[in-house]
């Protein structure tokens, strides 16, 4: 007669399906089977089930979702309570996993075999949380290896290490970031990003930096943050007052550019903008037809000259 073909919505033939794949132990056969079952009725044994082959896959957190579900059928048996609070400790939910270890002394009377079984959960959780510190730990050495050659890398794997540090500890972010802040090839906005948060830690000491092709040294305790410095305020003001309400698709293009900028001047703003009066004219001739600055206006010519540094430190840069 040939193979049956299932009807839409046959709920037993595909738990049949995917029993048969789960007892034979091809668990990730029997994914799919045990993905329409459910979908089309969530029964509590088929929830374990299914649960089960997730786990023995290694999808964790796809293992959760599904436990949870039918949480406080989890919580009726003590086998399914040892088993959730392992899906909890593979998921890196230690917290959870450590309450649960502590609330089933008060639940469940202890015998030889579940306090076993217990202990067996507990020495997973020493060694997943001992993997997790050493896997982070080696992460942090790889780092900080890298921060001393970030400028071989492109802007987006400079950007992405970066953001790495930030999370690191500040000490270790420290030792990071000194060679980065030197590198003449380490792209400025990424700098910026390390010096705000070095700023935001009020580090102590100095340190060098080299800036738009010039060896400068910097205080971060004495700084601010970008988004606080009261040039940027005061430009970003002007921006909104002149253009948003007149040409808002203008100004959000505007304050993309002028963040950009801010970033690569970030930690000197002041020394390059001397007027924000002055400085958000010059982006409004630059958007303008006509873009000539007059001679006789020294101080705006300085400033502009520096707009266009920037703008080739970013083209050399990226």
């Amino acid at each position: 007669m040939g193979e049956t073909v299932p009807f839409p919505k046959n709920y037993e033939w595909y738990k049949k399906e995917a029993m048969e794949c789960f007892l034979s132990g091809r668990m990730e056969d029997s994914i799919p089977f045990f993905e329409e079952a459910y979908r089309l009725e969530q029964d509590e044994l088929l929830n374990t089930n299914y649960t089960t082959a997730l786990y023995q896959i290694g999808e964790y957190e796809k293992a959760k979702e599904i436990a949870d579900d039918k949480y406080s059928f989890y919580e009726s048996e003590e086998s399914l309570a040892l088993f959730y609070t392992a899906i909890l400790i593979k998921c890196h939910l230690f917290l959870q996993a450590e309450q649960a270890l502590l609330f089933r002394k008060k639940k469940y009377p202890l015998t030889d075999t579940s306090e076993a079984n217990w202990t067996a959960v507990q020495s997973l959780l020493e060694e997943e949380q001992a993997k997790i510190e050493l896997e982070k730990q080696q992460r942090i050495q790889y780092l900080l290896k890298e921060s001393y050659s970030l400028g071989d890398k492109s802007f987006a794997k400079q950007s992405a290490i970066m953001k790495e540090l930030e999370e690191i500890p500040l000490e270790l972010f420290i030792e990071a970031v000194r060679p980065i802040l030197a590198n003449p090839y380490v792209n400025g906005i990424v700098k910026a990003t390390a010096i705000e948060r070095l700023a935001f830690e009020k580090v102590q000491g100095s340190f060098d930096i080299y800036w738009m092709k010039e060896k400068r040294s910097i205080q971060p305790c004495t700084l601010t943050s970008i988004k606080k410095h009261k040039i940027v305020q005061e430009v970003m003001f002007l921006l909104s007052e002149r253009i948003e309400q007149t040409n808002p698709s203008l100004y959000q293009a505007m304050v993309q550019e002028v963040s950009l900028h801010f970033f690569m001047l970030y930690p000197f703003i002041e020394e390059v903008i001397t007027s924000p009066t002055e400085w958000v004219g010059l982006y409004q001739k630059r958007y303008s037809e006509s873009n000539q600055i007059e001679e006789s206006d020294y101080e705006t010519n300085e400033m502009n000259r520096w707009m266009q540094k920037v703008e080739q430190e970013l083209m050399d840069l990226t």
